[in-house]
């Protein structure tokens, strides 16, 4: 059970969604998430969060439930300005139910008792102003499913962009085309969890296979850049020819998509199932690698495989990016540019250059730009 009052109170905390759709009977369809719930007045969607009061769809708007400055690849993301920090805010609830979430503190803290603390109101200026303060070069939504407080993001990223900072989603993926291009003027990078390769064990956390594979293709089209995590778990995804085929559908996207192949340690309902080894995900990566993947990355594994988390060129192998325990040490690329035979490498490199997305041809993946040139 949820702690008393925390949902009213998340309630107080709202403005009018504009993600959202009339039905023919009356109903109002949220967009924000795959789910689509259909609202009649008074109902409350799957995230918890997003209610119908009268004909207004209520979003979550003007909080944050956790903020931290952090590396920028702590959030799994190695080509998005790499070494520098960035202020990570994220908000209560979640549109899936996954048993081995890392922040389900606040993403479960509606469907159970996790003793949170009740949030504080915040403006955009203000958490953007936090993050110029702190030297941060990205403002990202992460911690629980940011998009399910898609209008909220939209205003912390479009004052963030104002102010010269990259701005990403780190997200479950069960998202919409809607919401996607809803998202995209103020958001330059989409980072994906991918959490199995069958429906089966997609249905074990809420969602669809499906639906996620076609968010990272639809989001590559629109111009974000994208990285994809899949966390191994023991005796749930850990399967070389289910990993082989997520390889392949990776690369039919798009060669130049960073693949994060990351080791479970056990927790939140998980708690009794082993660590994940570091020689199956050796394997995947080497079967990435064979079937067209450039960037492929090891990691969750206290750098026991440090050389599988480093950034070569494609051209010349030369290590580019050093990093250790998820944080970059040495950047030897930094507009984006191999210093030893001058391949570019794809990625969002550069400071920006002022507010907006950057271009990317509508309905194809951008494949040479200022932020994500491709040699490919």
């Amino acid at each position: 059970m949820a702690p008393v009052g925390l949902a009213e109170h998340l309630d107080g905390l709202t403005a009018p969604a504009v993600l959202v759709r009339p039905r023919g009977d009356g109903r109002l369809e949220c967009q924000a998430c795959a789910h689509r719930c259909a609202l009649r007045d008074g109902d409350r969607g799957l995230c918890g969060v997003r209610t119908r009061r009268g004909d207004v769809i209520r979003a979550p708007f003007g909080y944050v439930a956790a903020r931290r400055i952090r590396a920028v690849e702590t959030n799994t993301v190695y080509h998005v300005r790499p070494g520098t920090q960035a202020l990570v805010i994220g908000m209560y609830g979640c549109d899936l139910r996954c048993p081995y979430c890392q922040n389900w503190r606040i993403s479960q803290a509606l469907r159970e008792d996790t003793a949170p603390s009740m949030p504080a109101p915040v403006t955009p200026a203000a958490l953007v102003d936090e993050a110029v303060r702190s030297d941060c070069a990205v403002v990202c939504g992460a911690y629980n499913e940011p998009l399910i407080a898609a209008e909220w993001l939209h205003a912390v990223f479009a004052e963030a962009q104002r102010a010269g900072l990259v701005t990403g989603i780190v997200s479950d993926g069960n998202t919409t085309g809607e919401t996607l291009a809803y998202m995209r003027p103020v958001t330059d990078f989409y980072r994906v969890d991918l959490k199995g390769f069958t429906d089966r064990q997609y249905a074990a956390v809420g969602g669809r296979l499906a639906t996620v594979v076609e968010a990272i293709r639809v989001a590559r089209a629109l111009g974000y850049w994208v990285e994809v995590v899949t966390l191994v778990v023991p005796g749930f995804n850990d399967d070389l020819g289910g990993l082989r085929g997520l390889a392949r559908d990776l690369a039919a996207i798009d060669v130049d998509l960073p693949w994060h192949l990351n080791a479970f340690y056990p927790r939140y309902r998980w708690r009794d199932r082993p660590r994940q080894g570091a020689g199956l995900l050796i394997s995947a990566a080497g079967a990435a690698y064979a079937r067209g993947l450039r960037y492929v990355y090891v990691g969750n594994l206290a750098d026991r495989v440090a050389q599988l988390s480093h950034t070569r060129c494609p051209g010349c192998r030369a290590v580019v990016v050093e990093r250790h325990d998820y944080r970059a040490v040495a950047v030897r690329c930094p507009e984006g540019r191999c210093p030893g035979c001058g391949t570019h490498l794809p990625g969002l490199w550069r400071a920006r250059a002022g507010p907006g997305p950057y271009p990317a041809a509508a309905g194809s993946i951008q494949k040479t730009s200022q932020w994500c040139p491709s040699t490919s």
